[in-house]
């Protein structure tokens, strides 16, 4: 495996959850920017599958996104034990562990992602959430 390619596919599961972050944490005013960050690191054909098993396109991330701006003041998010699953030329596919935590609510999920890797960015091409418990 290419170990810098796996590093800066790894790396990008932490920065995109620090964009998540700071938008579920700060006033929808000051996410804007923040938002434009998070929503150009997906691919324009990316989809997700949530904890709920909904289908989701990127155009239906970023609407959800902007709902949710502002909305989770004290959120802390954990990403660990990210693991290499799959690699081969350019793609990536990683799985981690997520946690939330709120006064008196943790949720925790098992995540896959599938990262096209480039000299210029990472680009997340799907998601697949898995709830835990």
């Amino acid at each position: 495996m290419n170990e810098a390619l796996i590093e800066r596919a790894e790396r990008s599961i932490h920065d995109v959850h620090q964009l998540i972050h700071t938008v579920f944490t700060r006033p929808a005013a000051e996410t804007r920017e923040v938002l434009e960050q998070l929503m150009a690191v997906f691919a324009d054909d990316f989809s997700m599958v949530t904890t709920a098993g909904a289908l989701v396109d990127r155009i239906q991330v970023g609407q959800m996104f902007d709902r949710v701006a502002g909305t989770r003041v004290g959120l802390e998010m954990l990403v660990s034990d990210v693991q290499v699953v799959w690699q081969a030329g350019s793609g990536v596919a990683l799985r981690y562990k997520e946690t939330h935590r709120l006064p008196g609510v943790e949720q925790v999920r098992y995540s896959l992602v599938i990262v096209r890797c480039s000299a210029q960015s990472i680009v997340w091409q799907c998601l697949h959430e898995t709830a835990l418990g």
